[in-house]
């Protein structure tokens, strides 16, 4: 007996030591096979899957060889234990098989059996395929950059991401168990979905029923309320720079660092899938702001009455500016414009309408003032249909408050003069 346990533990520290020398290397290569998924070649993702199939493979038959020497050294006493215990060790081993099938959330991986894990990339998403360890001396510097994403970028369909055991991940002891599987990198998602928006202040349109107008100030403090149509998207060539402003969403869950929390803690740390903040998420909230900011930049350096006539002109402007800044992020502005009418405060508004009809009655006025002799003579012509169309055929012996020009056309007598009131009743 004595014998089979110093066997059991040597066997074991040289597996532990041909792991841990296996591992890294094994982490490796794989990683920087699966980037030559990036290829746009078949020589290149047939190289990646082979490689990575074959580091796998050794770490199986690593495994295999360490079990079946710890078979024939425990071979005997284990068969004479089976056939007393047979019934409760097959229940042993069914629960065991379950815990070994257990699935994870399929955007990480800490298992300690591997299996292949596929991502599926979209038409509207771009993915960058990160490796875990590597030349980093050298890469530090470009590790931060556009060019360094660039060069990750993934053009394929479906990505596999290899897996490789991370060394002392169950712990040191020789009773810990088996390693963990870890992603040998990281892939990140970065979803390119367009985004539009309809920001104004009406709970009947727009894309929300809250008010989303922009409000703004003119010069003297008045305040002017915009709405904004907006249009924006991520092209696949502007990814790695969006990417690299707007970075990934933060990993679900918190890690514990306790002794009881070790498979939880090793889905949070090693999640194999990350995806960057969405277009909506990035334009809803700091777009937006900015966006704001830009364009009451252009009323609040305006009077009101300006604000008005170069309605076209800041909407121009903004335009050029929300486009221009945001390009720098990798964020295309595919249109820009107004989405509502200028809206200001109830008593400047009434105020403004009271203004704008005066002024169209003073113009009406204005216009009609090298006609007004044709208007009086018009008026002359209703005056007469209007006392034929009312009259008995008998003139009137006694006008009151006519003036001549009238009168006269209808006795026929152009000089007419003035009508008089008639005389006062004597007096009794």
């Amino acid at each position: 007996m004595i014998g089979r346990i110093v066997g059991t533990v040597v066997t074991t520290l040289i597996y532990g030591w041909a792991m841990r020398v296996y591992s890294p290397q094994a982490t490796l290569m794989t990683g920087e096979a699966a980037s030559r998924q990036l290829d746009n070649t078949d020589s290149g993702y047939l190289t990646a899957v082979y490689t990575m199939s074959f580091f796998s493979a050794i770490g199986t038959l690593m495994t295999l060889l360490f079990v079946g020497v710890l078979a024939l050294i425990w071979y005997k006493p284990v068969r004479d234990a089976i056939r007393r215990v047979a019934p409760a060790l097959a229940l042993l081993l069914a629960a065991g098989g379950a815990l070994l099938l257990g699935t994870s959330d399929g955007q990480a991986f800490f298992e300690k059996v591997d299996r292949t894990e596929i991502y599926p990339i979209l038409p509207n998403q771009s993915a960058f395929w990160i490796p875990e360890v590597g030349n980093v001396k050298d890469k530090q510097v470009q590790v931060d950059s556009e060019a360094f994403l660039n060069d990750n970028k993934v053009q394929l369909n479906r990505f596999q991401i290899p897996h490789q055991k991370l060394t002392g991940s169950a712990g040191t002891s020789v009773f810990s168990g088996w390693d963990y599987y870890v992603p040998a990198g990281r892939l990140i998602i970065v979803d390119r979905t367009p985004f539009s928006r309809e920001w104004v202040d009406s709970s009947d349109r727009g894309t929300s029923a809250k008010k989303e107008g922009f409000p703004c100030q003119s010069k003297e403090g008045l305040n002017v309320t915009v709405g904004v149509a907006l249009g924006a998207s991520v092209s696949q060539a502007n990814a790695a720079k969006y990417l690299f402003r707007f970075g990934v969403l933060p990993q679900r869950g918190e890690v514990k660092g306790t002794a009881d929390s070790v498979e939880n803690d090793g889905r949070i740390i090693f999640q194999s899938v990350y995806y960057s903040r969405s277009v909506q998420n990035v334009m809803d909230d700091f777009g937006r702001k900015k966006i704001l900011e830009l364009i009451c930049d252009q009323v609040t350096s305006r009077t009101f009455d300006k604000v008005n006539e170069d309605a076209k002109l800041i909407k121009d402007t903004a335009a050029k500016q929300i486009v221009d800044f945001f390009a720098g992020y990798g964020i295309t502005i595919d249109f820009m414009g107004w989405a509502d009418t200028f809206s200001f405060d109830k008593d400047v508004q009434d105020a403004v309408n009271r203004l704008y009809i005066a002024k169209q009655d003073e113009e009406i006025g204005r216009r009609l003032q090298p006609y007004t002799e044709v208007i009086k003579a018009l008026a002359q012509a209703q005056a007469q249909r209007s006392f034929g169309d009312k009259t008995d055929g008998r003139l009137p012996t006694t006008f009151f408050g006519m003036p001549p020009e009238v009168v006269g056309p209808l006795l026929g007598a152009p000089n007419l003069p003035r009508p008089v009131a008639a005389p006062a009743a004597p007096a009794r």
